[in-house]
């Protein structure tokens, strides 16, 4: 420490802080064993990449052996079906779908019972982008959720803490994903959202591609916030 300069001691300090705050480990998802069915839901605005982030998703934890399902439970927005099913065939991960005139609570039933029948052992719920709070609570009590996923637009910045903060005080939040890193946005948002639902960020996507959704790195966030 004797040989760093004044300036570069604090910023040492001010990256461990950093580190620390954005919860100093790497999350994983936690996932139930292979022989019984994990439920994700997935929720977040519309426009902050949802449904494409939860086939992204899908298709990391096929490539690590699970046997996974995209459930089309967003039947208000034109055409959100149809984005997952494109999502979905780029992954390679099936799609149950009831269409849009059915309850998302009946669909997500549905969703597992099929899993179930299919020896499939992950459903993920891509849940409609809107403050369906009410709808959102009814899924979860339905088909008994292991994990609630919020996905946020990091260029959103103080607007997603908002939301993360709204979200998890109405349906509970067990992680976060940060979407839109890829553009100049420095990833404040990171640090706030961590503060103000103490849950972690699990997951940053970085870009179009599949492989853009990258494992969160609290260090790694730092030092992109330090510049």
């Amino acid at each position: 420490l004797e040989s760093l300069t004044p300036g570069q001691m604090v910023i040492k300090i001010v990256n461990e802080e950093l580190v620390k705050l954005m919860g100093s480990e790497t999350t994983e998802i936690a996932l139930k064993p292979q022989n019984e069915i994990t439920v994700i839901m997935m929720i977040g605005l519309q426009g902050a990449g949802k449904t494409t982030t939860t086939a992204k998703l899908a298709g990391k934890f096929k490539a690590k052996g699970r046997k996974p399902l995209l459930a089309a439970c967003d039947v208000y927005r034109p055409a959100a079906i149809k984005q997952l099913q494109v999502n979905g065939e780029k992954v390679g991960v099936p799609v149950f779908t009831m269409g849009d005139n059915q309850n998302p609570v009946n669909i997500a039933k549905a969703a597992v019972e099929h899993a179930r029948k299919e020896g499939m052992n992950l459903v993920f719920l891509d849940t409609a982008g809107r403050l369906q709070i009410d709808e959102l609570v009814n899924i979860k009590e339905a088909v008994n959720v292991d994990q609630t996923i919020l996905v946020v637009d990091a260029m959103t910045g103080q607007d997603a803490v908002n939301v993360a903060g709204s979200f998890n005080d109405k349906i509970g939040v067990d992680g976060v994903i940060l979407t839109k890193l890829d553009g100049d946005t420095r990833g404040g948002a990171a640090l706030s959202i961590r503060a103000v639902t103490g849950k972690p960020i699990l997951y940053v996507g970085m870009g179009e591609k599949l492989s853009d959704l990258e494992q969160f790195y609290p260090d790694r966030m730092a030092s992109r916030i330090l510049g």
